[in-house]
């Protein structure tokens, strides 16, 4: 058996979950004891992993060293994570994962403590792996807050653009998939070409990614954060911004008052879906779904390709 059928032997999915989420323990261990209770909830029940999974599926096929390798795929998790509570504190989300969001539980100030304590543990992580890992995980931490930033200060604009829409989505979203992705690729010796090609990969599926988010309060099975909640604080989703556009007079006002609650949402969500808005975001997460792979095409014969993929139509949920 050669060497890289033994790493990929080492690393099903699974195992390799299991293996990152021991390592976010043993870096959460790291924080001072008021912190932690914001943190071990989400490291103990993780969603779907989609983002070390990305890191494992790009090094497929090649020779990563293993315990880098879980490193790695734990600098992407902590870094979600720390993202989600300051999301969570920003967007006054009660709820995260089905469990009580950290700042309900401990208060904001904690919360946002706890989440930049997580993110100098990512520093401290991916310093110790060396300048290239420090160096991409900085300019991917530094993009994610422009991109909360971009988000916070478009807040009830009615006329947000779908160029600007996308632009803050790949700050905000994407980077930390092409963070993933290219320190994945990167680990397992792959070329530059490669590098280049999984980086376009990413950027375009973390858009597809968010839309299809987006899309959540229009589904029936709608599950993660309280439907709605984006809305109210007047943070519109690609579905609602073709929505606004196509029937202004109609939703606008209703985007716009200063009071939302449960009649108010239902109207919006009527309104959203039979101007379009949900179709048309489904096929733009489609188009950048395939405008993804169209950046991998030159390597869609080799094990990378396939474990993409595999990721990729594993949390796709749009019919």
């Amino acid at each position: 058996m050669t060497a890289v059928a033994d790493r990929d032997v080492v690393f099903p999915q699974p195992v390799f979950r299991r293996a990152v989420r021991a390592r976010l323990l043993e870096l959460a261990a790291e924080l001072p004891d008021r912190l932690r209770p914001c943190v071990l909830p989400l490291i103990h029940n993780p969603g779907k992993g989609v983002r070390s999974a990305l890191v494992a599926a790009a090094a497929a096929g090649g020779q990563p060293d293993p315990a880098e390798l879980v490193r790695i795929g734990a600098i992407v998790e902590l870094l979600h994570l720390a993202s989600l509570l300051h999301d969570d504190v920003v967007d006054r989300a009660a709820t995260r994962r089905g469990m009580p969001s950290a700042h309900e539980r401990l208060g904001a100030e904690t919360a946002l403590l706890a989440g930049t304590a997580c993110v100098a543990l990512v520093g401290q992580e991916a310093a110790d792996l060396g300048p290239v890992v420090a160096g991409a995980r900085g300019r991917c931490g530094a993009a994610m807050a422009l991109g909360q930033m971009m988000d916070v200060e478009r807040a009830y604009d009615t006329e947000f653009g779908t160029d600007d829409y996308v632009a803050m989505v790949q700050k905000k979203t994407s980077e930390l998939f092409k963070l993933c992705c290219v320190l994945g690729a990167g680990c397992a010796g792959a070329g530059a070409d490669f590098v280049s090609a999984v980086a376009a990969f990413a950027i375009e599926i973390g858009v597809c990614f968010q839309i299809q988010d987006d899309c959540k309060d229009f589904l029936p099975g709608n599950a993660g954060k309280p439907a709605g909640t984006d809305h109210k604080l007047g943070l519109f989703g690609l579905p609602t911004l073709h929505a606004v556009r196509a029937r202004p007079d109609e939703l606008g006002p209703l985007l716009l008052a200063p009071e939302i609650g449960p009649a108010e949402l239902t109207r919006i969500r009527e309104i959203v879906v039979s101007a379009g808005g949900v179709e048309y975001a489904i096929t733009e997460a489609r188009r950048h779904r395939a405008r993804a792979f169209e950046a991998l095409a030159p390597f869609e014969a080799t094990p990378a390709w396939t474990a993409l993929r595999e990721v990729t139509d594993a949390v796709w949920t749009l019919s």
